[in-house]
Formats: C-alpha cells, structure tokens, sequence
C-alpha cells in the first residue's frame, strides 16, 4: 500500500514534494545522463509546478510529458498542456524536452498512433510520476466505465497510449497506459481537501480496480508511491 503523507498547508507540501521530485531528476541526470518526468493536469499542481520550476538542475537533460490530456486545442482553458507551459516550462525548465499528447488529429482516436510514435521517444521508466485523482476515483484518464479503460488497463499491454471517452466527464481524452505509468522509479499522488481524502480512504478499502483505477496504483508491490495531502 501506499505511504500517505499529510501536510498542515499547501506551502509546506509544495517546498517538500518539489524538492524531492528535483532530487529524484538530479538522481537520473546523475546515474543515466538524463531524467523522465510525467505529470498531471489539472489546478492541484499548479502551486508545485511553480516550486519545481526554481529547482536548480540540468533541465535540458529531463524529458517531460503528461499523463493524460484533454484533446482540445493547446491555447484551450481545459488544455493540460497550456497550464504545464504556463506553470513549469519557464526560465530553465524551457530547456527541457516536452513531448505534447495532443496532435493535429480531428479525433483522440485518430491521433492515437500519431502520440504512439512520439511517446516512443520516451526513456522508461520514469524518474518521477505525478498523478492527481479524481473523485470518481479516476487517475490520469483512466475514468471507470470508459469503454477503451481494459485497454488502458492491461498491464500486458504494449501500448504507450490509449483514447479514451469518459462516460462521467467532458471531452475526449488521450491517457498513458497503466503499465507506463507503472514503469516509473516513484510515483506521486498529490490530493487536496476532506473530499479527495475521502475518496482516497474509500478505494484504500476496496479492490475493484474498474471501480476506481486509483486501486491499480495503490495495490500494486511494483513501485513505490506516496500520498502528498493537506486539506
């Protein structure tokens, strides 16, 4: 199970969770020449992506792409992509490699071997994996009930990406797979507020991972991973 780690303010979880996500980098740039880093969307890590971004590091050795994106047009207010670019890929973190999920592709669906090919450029496992969760219980887009999620979710599979349309949320979707977001040296789960630590106890209990895809990560022995909370 996971280690849950609670804070008494946003602040102090944002200095602590950026250092160690920057030491974790330095840590890859040290011992492999260059370091991967996925990270979510959403509004929870805005205040983070601006600590991480005045983190001292060779930022032009890191690789940094999403774990999921919305399929809308990269200037979208919905974009995952244009809140990245606006939050962390500033002043250093420019120098680093950003491989985007959203192509020129009408559809997610008709993108998805388009983002294949460039998720292929990818070095796994990853450094460090960011995720948020949703209070469905969804992770990157991994949203239940979503007709392409056992395809999402095969740990067999080969596949970087997957589209996916969420039967509980707007918009089409591209999301990296279960198995990439597995492969990963450590991952994350930054959660915020009563109702986010609710739904976090709620799949702690259960194990129906289609229910809640949150489980898939937390009840897994392969990689280590570590709850950031403060209400």
């Amino acid at each position: 199970m996971a280690n849950f780690v609670e804070f008494s303010g946003a602040a102090a979880l944002n200095q602590n969770l950026s250092g160690k996500m920057a030491d974790a980098l330095r840590q890859g740039i040290a011992e492999r020449g260059q370091a991967t880093l996925i990270v979510s969307g959403g509004r929870t890590p805005l205040e983070l992506f601006r600590h991480l971004s005045r983190q001292e590091l060779d930022w032009s050795r890191v690789t940094i792409t999403l774990a999921d994106e919305r399929w809308v047009t990269r200037d979208h207010g919905s974009s995952n992509e244009k809140m990245v670019r606006n939050s962390l890929l500033q002043g250093e973190v420019a120098k680093a490699t950003f491989i985007a999920l959203k192509n020129a592709a009408t559809t997610a669906a008709e993108g998805e071997a388009q983002t294949e090919e460039a998720l292929a450029a990818l070095s796994l496992p990853a450094d460090v994996t960011l995720l948020g969760m949703g209070d469905d219980g969804h992770i990157a887009s991994l949203f239940p009930g979503s007709a392409n999620l056992p395809q999402a979710m095969d740990l067999q599979s080969t596949r970087r990406c997957v589209a996916i349309t969420p039967i509980t949320a707007p918009l089409e979707r591209m999301t990296l797979t279960l198995p990439v977001i597995l492969d990963s040296r450590r991952i994350y789960l930054l959660l915020a507020g009563e109702a986010k630590r609710e739904v976090y106890e709620r799949a702690e209990k259960g194990t129906d991972q289609n229910d809640m895809p949150v489980r898939a990560v937390l009840n897994q022995q392969q990689t280590p991973v570590e709850v950031y909370w403060t209400a």
